[in-house]
């Protein structure tokens, strides 16, 4: 018989404990019936002396190894705003209409829908206003605002979205709506500014094809005299 070499002998034992399942620590619970017919259930300890007792073996449940951490995947970027069309609930409404004669007119000038840091909108000529001043908390050496001393703002750029060349003229109507219902209420002190702003928005709505009055044509000279 030849004999087998330690080193094989280690491989062989090390391959057998390796198949080997490993024995499962098991948890035995204990479940007690006094003689009032109280139960109680305990864990590794037996029950008291004249106590009715029941055993539950359970086997160690296998460990499930965590599942790593994926990192979280960038959000898409949020895609730009679109143009929508308010409906109106208060105010004016003149009800508007192109004339068919200023069909031939050019498009009123461009307008955008823009939308403030804090969440108002207006119709504006530009899609990069002026950048707004946004009010920031102040606060005191302890933390508390009511001790907060001065003002701070944020530059705060608006949002606007150009609107279709086919809704042109609703907005431009709804502009002028709005500049009638603010000159409506004027003050004194405001009147003349509202004045200018809603003959403007006329103005421009009149030179093209949004007019709701058909253009004026040009007079027709008198033929020259017959000598």
């Amino acid at each position: 018989m030849n004999p087998i070499a330690p080193g094989l002998l280690l491989t062989a034992c090390f391959l057998l404990s390796a198949a080997s399942p490993v024995a499962a620590q098991e948890t035995v619970f204990y479940k007690c019936t006094d003689a009032q017919g109280n139960v109680t259930v305990q864990n590794g300890t037996p029950c008291g002396a004249g106590m009715k007792q029941e055993i539950r073996r359970v086997g160690a449940l296998p460990t499930v190894p965590v599942p790593a951490q994926r990192a979280p995947e960038p959000e898409p970027a949020p895609p730009p705003p679109a143009y929508g069309e308010f409906v109106l609930v208060a105010g004016p409404n003149m009800a508007r209409h192109p004339a068919p004669e200023a069909a031939e007119l050019p498009l009123p000038p461009a307008l955008f829908q823009c939308t403030t840091w804090d969440g108002n909108t207006y119709f504006g000529e530009t899609a990069t206003p002026d950048p707004r001043c946004a009010p920031l908390q102040v606060v005191g050496i302890d933390g508390s605002a009511a001790m907060g001393m001065g003002q701070a703002c944020e530059m705060r750029q608006d949002t606007c979205t150009a609107i279709p060349e086919d809704q042109l003229c609703a907005a431009w109507y709804r502009r002028l709506d709005e500049a009638e219902f603010k000159l409506r209420y004027a003050t004194p002190s405001d009147r003349r500014a509202r004045e200018a702003e809603r003959a403007e928005f006329a103005g421009k709505i009149r030179a093209s094809r949004c007019s709701p009055d058909a253009p004026e044509k040009p007079a027709t000279p008198a033929p020259a005299p017959v000598p």
